[in-house]
């Protein structure tokens, strides 16, 4: 069991395997695949569907929406990538889903670490004003 569906890559790389074996349209099953994943409020989304999609023709789909990091260390950390294979009628179909996970705190949806380009902007310090800092010093004399 996983403890959300919508932002697993497995699950939804299972998902959508299925509905491409059940005669869904890809076109319909991928963009069906990215509007859950959104929903489970995940930053982003990318399907690639490559194979023979229709005629003898290969082609490769991509289907993707939201914020995506590809490089870098933020994407081991952040990305939740699965890779199927599927056997149709003409031939084999890949299937590749890739979740870009929320940052989360805690912990439990995604990644405790915070993106390196998030900038938190904190309050300056009260900081005394110069006339009271000479009247402590005179007080002090």
């Amino acid at each position: 069991r996983v403890q959300n569906r919508g932002l697993c890559a497995q699950a939804q790389a299972e998902s959508l395997k299925f509905k491409l074996l059940a005669g869904l349209a890809v076109r319909r099953a991928c963009y069906g695949v990215v509007r859950f994943v959104m929903e489970a409020s995940a930053k982003g989304c990318e399907v690639i569907v490559s194979g023979k999609l229709r005629g003898q023709r290969a082609k490769a789909m991509k289907f993707g929406d939201g914020y995506m990091i590809k490089t870098g260390h933020a994407s081991q950390v952040y990305t939740d990538m699965a890779v199927r294979h599927v056997a149709m009628r003409q031939g084999m179909i890949g299937i590749r889903v890739s979740i870009m996970l929320p940052h989360d705190p805690k912990g439990i949806n995604g990644p405790k670490i915070p993106l390196d380009d998030v900038v938190t902007i904190l309050e300056p310090k009260e900081e005394p004003s110069p006339e009271s800092l000479l009247q402590e010093q005179q007080a002090a004399e």
